[in-house]
């Protein structure tokens, strides 16, 4: 019997992750990219993959949803953390923090090596490609990135001669309740700073903080080039329409609230939604039951830390630098309890999205993006 024609729009890590394992699964499926290669909305970045809210390895998560490595995934064990006064902390742990990876389009880049893999497993692409229009035939994946802001990220890649080296910088100076991070990888670095507000004041917030790294750091920046890059993160989003179209990764809002590692998550739902019809499953439920848990606390931990301030963030950093292994608590602060249970109905009241694609957020029309209604623009592209 012949298998139902899948596409997939928007080549992202969840749409790719989806398209590798229906494939294997003998469906036919589609890839529709607007852009000639995959990973064109990144700039050569590094990135984390973590590795500290489940007790399953990311190794073992990629290889579970069907995902191998052929890309560069460098474990960091050697991290070091400064607080709002420069202090500097260095912590034990039992394994990897994360795992680095790099965005873009580059030969090893994670876009890359998924590309790979789904051309082996016999995805046909169309590059370069504009879709406007949900095609009526078949079941559809919408894979085309995040839809809102919640967060941003102001940094530079450049080149240097330093060591490999990773830190993160905690101070409402240089990230009001986000944090800013530096991570050096064979002569290659990205320094960035991630915002959970003030937007407007990028700029302002990454020189400080730029300012701020170099006090501390002897590091050569070379060839530099800016970057900037945001996510969504959202609970009240639209994960199937007409039973036949399914939303995948940041444009069903699933991303770490908290730090905004939401790599697992997007690469999660697009493995889910590849079981759900495989295994003729409801796509909504395995979410609620895998990812949306993980959501609920990582938006309450948001919350939380908003109300710590410099004061709270040297505080945190002196426990953990109590812990004899600093995975487990991190692994206990991710997973649900009584305590997220009482503070994320606080929390998502609390929590607006600052920024907002306006060309469609409604429900009940044929076009890529929209979930909510009415929609008010003239074409849209993916």
């Amino acid at each position: 019997m012949k298998k139902e024609q899948i596409h997939i729009i928007g080549a992202g890590p969840g749409g790719l992750v989806a398209a590798i394992n229906l494939a294997k699964a003998g469906f036919p499926v589609i890839v529709y990219e607007m852009y000639y290669e995959v990973g064109k909305r990144f700039n050569h970045d590094f990135q984390g993959i973590e590795n500290w809210s489940t007790e399953e390895d990311s190794q073992e998560f990629l290889s579970r949803i069907g995902i191998s490595v052929n890309y560069l995934f460098e474990s960091l064990e050697n991290v070091e953390f400064f607080n709002p006064s420069g202090q500097k902390y260095h912590y034990s742990m039992s394994r990897p923090l994360f795992y680095l990876i790099e965005r873009g389009s580059n030969e090893w880049s994670l876009d890359q090596g998924l590309r790979r893999q789904a051309e082996e497993a016999g995805v046909h692409f169309e590059w370069g490609t504009k879709i406007t229009k949900v095609p009526e035939n078949g079941r559809v994946i919408i894979s085309t990135g995040p839809k809102g802001g919640d967060a941003i990220a102001k940094g530079i890649i450049f080149s240097t001669t330093h060591k490999n080296y990773y830190a993160a910088f905690l101070g409402d100076d240089i990230a009001p309740h986000g944090y800013a991070y530096l991570l050096v990888h064979e002569g290659k670095a990205t320094f960035a700073t991630c915002l959970f507000e003030k937007f407007p004041k990028s700029l302002h917030y990454f020189e400080k903080a730029l300012g701020e790294m170099k006090k501390h750091i002897m590091i050569d920046i070379q060839d530099s080039k800016y970057f900037g890059g945001y996510v969504n993160f959202s609970l009240n989003q639209t994960l199937v329409k007409n039973n036949r179209i399914y939303y995948v990764g940041e444009n069903a809002g699933f991303q770490d609230a908290l730090f905004g590692f939401g790599m697992r998550y997007a690469m999660h739902s697009g493995y889910l939604a590849a079981q759900s019809i495989i295994e003729n499953r409801s796509y909504p439920n395995l979410c609620k039951e895998h990812i949306i848990p993980k959501m609920e606390v990582s938006l309450a931990n948001r919350w939380l830390f908003t109300r710590l301030e410099d004061l709270g963030y040297t505080i945190m950093l002196d426990r953990l630098a109590e812990k004899d292994d600093i995975i487990p608590t991190l692994r206990t602060q991710y997973n649900p309890s009584w305590y997220k249970k009482i503070v994320f109905p606080v929390a998502n009241r609390a929590f607006k999205t600052q920024l907002e694609d306006k060309q469609c957020m409604h429900e009940n029309c044929s076009c890529v993006w929209c979930k909510h209604g009415e929609h008010d623009y003239a074409e849209v592209e993916c």
